[in-house]
């Protein structure tokens, strides 16, 4: 069967390499080379020597080659663009299922809509990263070997960025300072700044979910105080007598206190429950509709700690409230003398 398949200018799947003028946040990127091949080693050596100071030892002269070799290597003047022989591809779980494609399935990729197809076998299928700023991505991904891909698209020895692992206690700041001025044009961001930029949506639901729970809480403890409130005035009589008869007000008071904090407790397993009912349905529908692994909502062991410990406070809170109105009172007035 045969697909044909807009091509991306993705590289997926590659090393370090000369970039892109194009750079993303949080990974390093550069402009084309345009100096002479003399200064391009100089700096493709400086920029490996750098590199092999950080970056564990099993991958170092890897990574370094992977550096030196497209900036020492002299680009021609233009490059035509035409199919790689051997073309394959990896197409992406959902894609795949939609169209019917398995591996040895051959399909048609182009570079763009009036560039010459290319038949590409399909090497086989991958199941993509569950990265919710992808959700509603319409077109679909497609991996290809970097060698293809650049003849695909007639880029040579470009990538919009490259990711640098490091040694544990490598100094991020003093390696950033010492690869921008190597790499003009580039910016080189440590991962954790670039996860804070690119969730500053996710950020904001965030707090507004926190909002939300801070004022339920509010209205539950209130609630709360209500219900305890109507038991105690339904026990005048009995708490009255009981302290008539010498029972002392401190055990009265704990007793009550005690009662409302096991009902807010009972209260809050079964607010669990519902939670957890609700989190695996939301789950299992939306992971259907957009056809992905990524987990929507979960209830964690920290979650349900909170949540217990909470009830707790709210319901020996509102036992407090409701004891200390009640015992304020004189038994006798109470009894009606």
């Amino acid at each position: 069967m045969e697909r044909d398949l807009p091509g991306r200018h993705d590289d997926h799947g590659t090393e370090v390499a000369a970039t892109h003028h194009t750079a993303s946040p949080g990974r390093v990127g550069r402009p084309p080379a345009r100096t002479a091949p003399a200064l391009r080693a100089h700096v493709a050596i400086r920029v490996g020597n750098v590199l092999r100071r950080v970056l564990p030892c099993r991958c170092t002269w890897v990574v370094s080659a992977a550096l030196v070799a497209p900036l020492t290597w002299v680009p021609p003047a233009a490059h035509a663009q035409g199919c790689p022989v051997g073309l394959e591809v990896l197409v992406e779980r959902p894609f795949a299922d939609a169209a019917a494609l398995s591996a040895g399935s051959t399909i048609v990729v182009r570079s763009t809509i009036d560039a010459e197809p290319c038949n590409a076998v399909v090497a086989g299928i991958f199941e993509p990263p569950p990265d919710p700023a992808t959700l509603n991505a319409t077109r679909p991904r497609v991996l290809f070997h970097l060698p293809h891909l650049q003849t695909l698209t007639a880029r040579r020895n470009e990538v919009d960025y490259f990711t640098v692992r490091t040694r544990p206690g490598t100094d991020l700041a003093a390696l950033a300072a010492d690869l921008e001025p190597l790499l003009p044009g580039a910016q080189v961001l440590p991962v954790s700044e670039v996860a804070e930029r690119s969730s500053t949506t996710f950020s904001v639901v965030s707090r507004f979910h926190t909002a939300i729970a801070l004022i339920t809480l509010i209205a539950g403890g209130v609630f709360l105080c209500c219900i305890m409130i109507l038991k105690v005035q339904e026990r005048r009589l009995p708490i009255a007598a009981a302290r008539l008869t010498g029972i002392p007000r401190r055990l009265l008071f704990w007793w009550t206190v005690a009662e409302a904090a096991l009902l807010s407790t009972l209260g809050g397993a079964a607010g669990l429950g519902v939670g957890v009912a609700s989190s695996a349905v939301v789950n299992a529908y939306y992971q259907r509709y957009y056809d992905t692994t990524l987990v929507f909502s979960q209830v964690t062991g920290v979650v349900v700690m909170e949540a217990l410990a909470l009830a707790v406070l709210l319901g020996m809170a509102a036992g407090v409230f409701a004891a200390t109105r009640l015992l304020a009172s004189n038994p006798l007035d109470e009894m009606g003398r």
